[in-house]
């Protein structure tokens, strides 16, 4: 963990509110641009962002520096993003526009090369679609190139659950794409 990151967790448990501002500063640029290569959505990511602070804020005292804070801080946003496709899911079932969402930036690794071929915005539409689970592994692992150990870490599951947690929402992107295009 960042010796920053200690000392501000380290005052502020023991009641300095200005060193929980300290450690906002020191997050919120990584905590927004991750976020926002789930969401890709600016708004939305700032929105998020501000959720999971607040939610650090309240569960600071609760943080056991067991694990290194930025993981801790990762599955708040996990948890906060995965309410946000949550709405935008109970969205679409009244009417919700698609084009709301900016367009997914997708950096492709070797293995993901078969999504290149499908339109954008259906296959945007598709990865909504899946559970969360599901979904933000998809997310971690195509749009954000992380390995499966991290999102092992992150999610607090084991690197073989999330390989093949992984794999299945792979499988059933590919198959609603060609299920729609045939």
């Amino acid at each position: 963990m960042n010796n920053k990151s200690i000392l501000f967790i380290q005052q502020f448990k023991k009641g300095d509110q200005k060193a929980f501002d300290y450690l906002v500063l020191l997050h919120k640029d990584w905590v927004i641009g991750m976020i926002y290569n789930m969401v890709h959505n600016k708004q939305d990511a700032e929105d998020i962002s501000q959720d999971v602070f607040v939610s650090v804020y309240f569960s600071l005292n609760k943080f056991k520096e067991e694990s290194a804070f930025k993981t801790w801080l990762y599955r708040i946003a996990i948890n906060k993003i995965n309410a946000h496709f949550r709405k935008l899911k109970l969205k679409s079932m009244f009417n919700f526009n698609l084009s709301e969402v900016d367009e997914l930036n997708i950096v492709y690794n070797d293995e993901d090369q078969i999504f290149k071929e499908y339109d954008r915005k259906l296959l945007q539409k598709h990865i909504l679609s899946l559970s969360g689970k599901q979904r933000n592994i998809l997310l971690l692992r195509v749009y954000q190139n992380h390995s499966f150990k991290e999102i092992g870490e992150y999610l607090g599951i084991s690197v073989n659950n999330a390989k093949v947690v992984y794999h299945k929402a792979k499988e059933s992107i590919i198959k609603k794409m060609k299920r729609y295009a045939g």
